[in-house]
């Protein structure tokens, strides 16, 4: 265990990489509820830590001796959401690695590397950690064990199938279709709970929807649109009358200038 470098794991909210350094932690202190409670710091950088507790706290927890048995005991020191700490407290931390090294490991959780130091990055072993693949789905493990709680899965089953139900049914009579309805539909899903992204989901999968003309090519063009201009919106009503418009009503038009605000 004294080879033990400091790791960076990464990876999207919810595939699992907390409870890999949790397990990772329960091995190297074989289980020793004590020993973990004495030689590991938990820290959540989202909850406004800067460079006076990487200075103070951490610095502290850092420094304190303990018996190394030869390299084979060290403290660790895990940082959660580490990507949310300010450039000082990255600058800081840095230097409480540099000085603590011998006797203490890093273990840092990030959603993006890439809001780190490169000088952090540079003293740390990297582990990318992508969502699960359950029964051939990618899956969020945080909403999945949400839905297996809660037994969600029935309630979100049956709001899809009735999304699905009125969209074909606009779907099969295009002649009927103008803004008016789109609006009236837009407001419809809006105040039963729907959003843009319950349509994009629904997009995903060809056999959802029959619409005339929507080709694979168009589909997955229109997939990547409203995924990148969704953080652009900031009414959801709006979003969905957007995906609306484009699928039933400018399905011809050019999407390569779509960014618009």
């Amino acid at each position: 265990m004294h080879k033990t470098p400091n790791i960076i794991f990464h990876g999207q909210s919810g595939c699992g990489k907390r409870t890999i350094v949790n397990q990772f932690i329960n091995i190297i202190y074989n289980n020793d509820k004590e020993r973990i409670k004495t030689f590991v710091m938990y820290v959540n950088c989202a909850h406004g830590k800067g460079i006076k507790f990487i200075r103070e706290e951490l610095k502290f927890f850092a420094k304190t001796h303990i018996n190394s048995n030869g390299g084979d005991t060290f403290k660790s020191i895990v940082l959660l959401n580490a990507d949310k700490l300010t450039i000082d407290a990255q600058s800081a931390l840095r230097r409480c690695i540099e000085l603590f090294s011998h006797t203490t490991r890093f273990f840092i959780i990030v959603e993006d590397k890439y809001k780190l130091l490169k000088p952090i990055l540079s003293r740390f072993c990297e582990i990318y950690v992508p969502e699960p693949n359950y029964n051939g789905d990618i899956i969020n493990l945080y909403k999945f064990n949400i839905g297996e709680t809660f037994k969600t899965k029935d309630v979100k089953t049956l709001r899809a199938e009735w999304l699905k139900k009125e969209l074909q049914k606009m779907a099969n009579e295009p002649a009927k279709i103008n803004h008016e309805e789109l609006i009236t539909l837009s407001t419809k899903l809006y105040e039963k709970g729907y959003s843009g992204l319950d349509l994009i989901q629904l997009l995903e999968k060809p056999s959802n929807l029959k619409i005339t003309n929507l080709t694979e090519n168009k589909r997955y063009e229109l997939l990547f649109a409203f995924n990148k201009v969704r953080k652009e919106f900031r009414n959801e009503k709006i979003f969905i009358m957007f995906i609306l418009n484009f699928i039933f009503l400018s399905l011809d038009d050019s999407l390569e200038n779509i960014s618009f605000m």
